[in-house]
């Protein structure tokens, strides 16, 4: 009982005094506003309803997405030509500004998984959107990461 309370008293101890801090908690100091969108329209909405969490802050930078788009292709097939995998790629291409004299254009992201068919085409879809989800908030991960080191 000693040997446990004083394991779990260490544990404690030890993370909370050696400056761990969640990537996803810390304070940003600037503002990411979306001025335009182009590309495909589900990636960009998405997008928007993520970046309203990064509309206060001390820099303003306007947000042009210029380019989005999904590339689905067939990785394998099986011996009947049915299609087995897939690799499904998410591509980004922003352009950033702050002041008329800091621009950042044609900054682009990308992201791929490859993942099995399922025999059911609805939960097949609904898989995939989930996918783009998933991949979409990684890239917008990848560009708040990269804005913040600037």
């Amino acid at each position: 009982m000693i040997k446990k309370n004083f394991i779990i008293f260490f544990i404690f101890l030890f993370v909370s005094n050696c400056g761990y801090e969640p990537l996803k908690s810390r304070k940003t100091n600037f503002s990411l506003k979306l001025v335009d969108s182009g590309g495909n329209k589900k990636i960009n909405y998405i997008i928007k309803n993520r970046l309203k969490i990064y509309e206060k802050g001390d820099n303003n930078y306007n947000l042009e997405i210029v380019d989005s788009n999904i590339n689905k292709i067939t990785t394998s097939m099986d011996t009947k030509g049915n299609p087995k995998t897939f690799q499904m790629t998410i591509n980004l291409i922003v352009n950033l500004n702050k002041n008329p004299d800091f621009v950042i254009e044609g900054k682009s992201f990308a992201t791929k998984t490859n993942y099995n068919t399922i025999s059911s085409k609805f939960d097949l879809k609904k898989y995939e959107d989930n996918l783009i989800e998933n991949l979409t908030q990684k890239i917008l991960d990848e560009l708040i990461l990269y804005i913040q080191t600037l």
